[in-house]
């Protein structure tokens, strides 16, 4: 069975076009601005009119509040909100009610005890992501490129069902972590960049060839 796929921080029609060619489940828009994959409003909207019933969008944020929330969800039309800072569950809860809409969860995952996250977030979540990185202060480095995950580790976890899988994923990479770790749903962003924040077509169409053959 093929993996399911989510190729974040798309910033072009040709990357968008490249992701639904590679049968990709869904796309990550960058709504948080210190990112060097952020979109403005304007170019997430032709992207979305682009994508609209063909892949599903997500937005992806750090510590914004519901008005920038509401405008960018009722602007670009996603499908599902992910979120990659300090948000509580009661504030998700909260956002999950306002907007009908589906949630992804970011969990930095460094040592055994961040498993414990899991649980906390798993009945208000849709999915849950497994990351290295969590933005909780403005100076984050989004330079640097995303650490891999211990795969061992994340092969611990009992009920893998609403797992993703991200943190440096690429096509060197990509199918010894799914062995390791067992989950079938990935994330890939950085490793599918020339450079930080610009994606290349090339490494986005041999990610996807891969995952459909993993």
């Amino acid at each position: 069975m093929a993996l399911k796929v989510k190729i974040c921080g798309v910033k072009s029609i040709s990357h968008v076009k490249a992701c639904i060619n590679g049968k990709a489940n869904m796309i990550g828009l960058m709504f948080y601005n210190k990112s060097p994959r952020y979109l403005n409003l304007e170019l997430a909207k032709k992207i979305s009119n682009f994508a609209k019933k063909k892949i599903k969008k997500v937005g992806v944020f750090a510590n914004a509040d519901i008005n920038k929330l509401k405008k960018i969800t009722e602007s670009v039309q996603l499908d599902y909100l992910q979120f990659h800072g300090n948000e509580s569950v009661i504030f998700l809860k909260k956002v999950k009610k306002m907007f009908k809409i589906k949630i992804i969860r970011a969990i930095k995952i460094s040592n055994k005890s961040d498993l414990n996250k899991i649980s906390i977030f798993n009945k208000v979540s849709d999915y849950i992501l497994l990351d290295t990185k969590i933005v909780k202060k403005k100076n984050l480095n989004y330079k640097k490129k995303s650490r891999k995950l211990n795969w061992d580790l994340i092969n611990k976890i009992k009920n893998k069902k609403k797992l993703i899988l991200s943190g440096g994923l690429s096509v060197d990479n990509l199918e010894l972590a799914t062995k390791k770790s067992n989950i079938k749903f990935v994330d890939a962003s950085s490793g599918l960049e020339t450079l930080t924040g610009k994606k290349n077509i090339k490494k986005i169409n041999k990610f996807l060839e891969l995952a459909g053959r993993l």
